[in-house]
């Protein structure tokens, strides 16, 4: 066979191994994983037909350019084969099958001593170089090589002992060396956490392996928060860890479960020092959620009359006149009285009669978010809303929550629990910033036992409130739907709940 005939032989190989590695390439790239591998795959292939047409035409074996390819080749070869083998016992046996997760660095580090073996053998066969000797020379680079790098092969070392105790992983939120931040990549050297300002703190590894660790994502999800202040000496604790329960425990974000816990820190110079404990599930939000614990506190103290006491410091004093706080208290007097007369279920009092309560009225603030009542809870005032916007939601049998009406300045709701002691029917929540009247049972039973007359027209009214309510309640949902109250009930319960004979 002559020498051309050869190498169209040699030519003819290459091109079907070229051709045949693209096809199964081809086929094997459905499967996602397997895409990373074709790039080396293929490249080894093309080594392969090069060298197979270099064998061809005649080149010795003994040739440089030979064997360069020839080594080439078969690291190419090895690196495809080798990536193979990660996707088979690292992703899918271990991962997929078993359910381990083995990290990043080790199996870099594995492929790594897996290929510089091959490279020595490569060496050996290929381009016979003496092992022995490169070993002994190798010793005395890499003698040099570790005192010259030693901090980035400390680095490295910590980075492995890390992987292997895995006190975090990625995604944990963690404090490390001061930084508080989630962790974004653990690599060969650095450690690199993202802070809550969204910068990226790169902290070596080595320092990371000296430090305390502290991670809010382990062993579960659960973290617990304080919220200290402090209230004045003359308010009675039960009172005060009430107020500051229901506060925390309607904060968004608060986990239910554990629930909140309130305790006394300490006895202040000038006030009873607080703790509020919670919960919470989702740190990457604990400041979010400690300004809304905060701000649901400052409502609750302020509508319960707690007060939170200024520090003991050098006081101006500045006297106002008897005749100020009167026309400020008459003033008030005066708006409540505005906001009261117009109700049509007042309509059958007098003008004093609505005096009387306005005196024992109160008046609330309510921040968004915050539920004012909710649906089955026991209660026995009305309120009317001053400033703001609520939304009323009812609850069906079957869980769904339905929003039926929205109520700005001048309405007012509850006055079935007011004047009967029904449970809530419905939840308002603020929608904005809310102020409202509350009047009390207590204050009206006042009015009730000095004229019982006004039963009959408190009864009229309260039927047909409660009329229009039951249509606005069914024209939002239908399956909510209740018959109204007929007025004679009304009557008995009325004089039931007051104790009127």
């Amino acid at each position: 066979m002559t020498l051309d005939s050869e190498l169209l032989i040699h030519i003819l190989q290459a091109i079907g191994l070229s051709v045949g590695a693209a096809i199964l390439l081809r086929l094997l790239g459905r499967f996602a994983p397997v895409r990373r591998v074709q790039a080396s795959a293929l490249a080894g292939a093309l080594a392969a037909g090069a060298y197979i047409i270099l064998r061809g035409s005649g080149i010795p074996n003994e040739a440089a350019v030979l064997r360069v390819v020839a080594a080439f080749g078969l690291m190419l070869a090895a690196n495809a084969l080798l990536q193979l083998f990660d996707l088979l016992l690292w992703d899918y046996i271990l991962g997929r099958r078993r359910h381990m997760v083995v990290p990043r660095l080790l199996v870099d580090l594995f492929n790594f001593i897996v290929l510089v073996v091959i490279a020595l053998a490569v060496l050996k066969q290929v381009f016979n170089v003496d092992l022995s000797a490169l070993v002994v020379t190798s010793t005395v680079v890499s003698a040099v090589i570790g005192l010259a790098l030693q901090d980035m092969l400390g680095n490295v070392v910590a980075g492995l002992a890390l992987q292997l105790e895995r006190p975090f992983a990625v995604g944990d939120w963690v404090l490390v060396s001061g930084h508080e931040g989630q962790v974004v990549q653990l690599n060969w050297r650095t450690l690199t956490i993202k802070t809550r300002d969204s910068h990226n703190v790169i902290v070596p590894n080595a320092n990371v392996a000296k430090q305390e660790i502290i991670n809010y994502s382990r062993p579960t999800d659960l973290q617990r928060m304080h919220a200290t202040l402090g209230v004045a000496y003359r308010h009675p604790p039960v009172v005060v860890k009430e107020a500051l329960f229901r506060a925390a425990a309607g904060a968004e974000g608060v986990a239910a479960d554990p629930p909140p816990e309130v305790i006394i820190k300490d006895f202040g110079e000038f006030a009873v020092h607080y703790d509020v404990r919670y919960w919470l599930t989702d740190y990457a939000r604990a400041h979010q959620i400690g300004d809304s614990v905060l701000t649901r506190i400052w409502y609750e103290l302020r509508r319960a009359d707690i007060t939170i006491p200024f520090p003991a410091r050098d006081v101006t004093v500045r006297t106002l006149t008897e005749d100020h706080e009167t026309r400020a208290q008459a003033q008030l007097r005066r708006d409540t009285f505005a906001e009261l007369r117009p109700l049509a279920v007042f309509a059958p009092l007098s003008d004093a009669q609505i005096e009387t309560l306005v005196r024992g009225a109160d008046l609330h603030r309510y921040t968004a978010g915050e539920t004012l009542v909710r649906q089955g809870d026991a209660g026995d005032s009305l309120f009317v809303i001053k400033s703001g916007q609520v939304r009323v939601d009812v609850r069906s049998e079957s869980g769904q929550v339905t929003t039926v009406a929205v109520l700005h300045p001048g309405d007012f709701f509850g006055e079935m629990s007011l004047l009967t002691g029904e449970p809530r029917t419905a939840s308002v929540v603020a929608q904005a910033e809310t102020e409202v009247v509350v009047v009390d049972k207590p204050d009206f039973a006042a009015v009730l036992a000095a004229d019982t007359g006004i039963l009959d027209g408190l009864s009229l009214a309260l039927e047909t409130r409660a009329r229009n309510v039951v249509e606005q309640v069914a024209a939002a949902d239908a399956a909510s739907i209740r018959q109204p109250p007929q007025r004679a009930a009304l009557v008995k319960r009325i004089r039931g709940f007051f104790g009127v004979p």
